[in-house]
């Protein structure tokens, strides 16, 4: 009898962890779609109004269309093209995007679990805080609704 409470107690505790697993995919799961952030770099070349509106455009794609990782975070633009794996960490009401790798062509620019920006639901709206990652223009803020959601 006392064996197979023992037994019984090494199994639990053994599992413990595997059980708070999936609380924690669940929360990833709701999280999961494409999210956009489109900064504006303003007018670039000519006098006022006649140059060009320059932007770089970035994708957050979470979830089991972004491959292998789950994350992927590409960047379009004026003078940009970047494609990173990222993987996202929840977190109460947020989820942290890290670096995982860029792609083969890029040069390394930070270890891999770098964290690069953290998104937090609030009553506003989706508000992300850039860490590593900067941004394009000197006139961005590194914090506001930066990426809003687009499925």
């Amino acid at each position: 009898m006392l064996k197979s409470i023992i037994t019984t107690a090494a199994l639990a505790a053994t599992l413990a962890p595997l059980a708070a697993t999936p609380a924690r995919a669940q929360g990833l799961a709701s999280w999961h779609g494409t999210y956009v952030w489109e900064e504006s770099l303003g007018r670039i070349g000519g006098n006022g109004s006649d140059g060009f509106a320059a932007f770089v455009t970035r994708t957050l794609t979470l979830g089991p269309a972004a491959g292998a990782t789950g994350c992927r975070l590409n960047s379009e633009g004026f003078q940009t093209y970047q494609q990173i794996k990222c993987t996202a960490t929840p977190e109460p009401g947020s989820v942290i995007i890290k670096l995982y790798k860029f792609r083969p062509s890029d040069p390394g620019r930070g270890p891999s679990g770098t964290r690069l920006f953290r998104m937090t639901r609030t009553g506003s709206g989706i508000v992300t805080t850039l860490e590593a990652m900067t941004p394009a223009s000197d006139a961005t803020p590194t914090r506001g609704r930066l990426f809003h959601r687009v499925r």
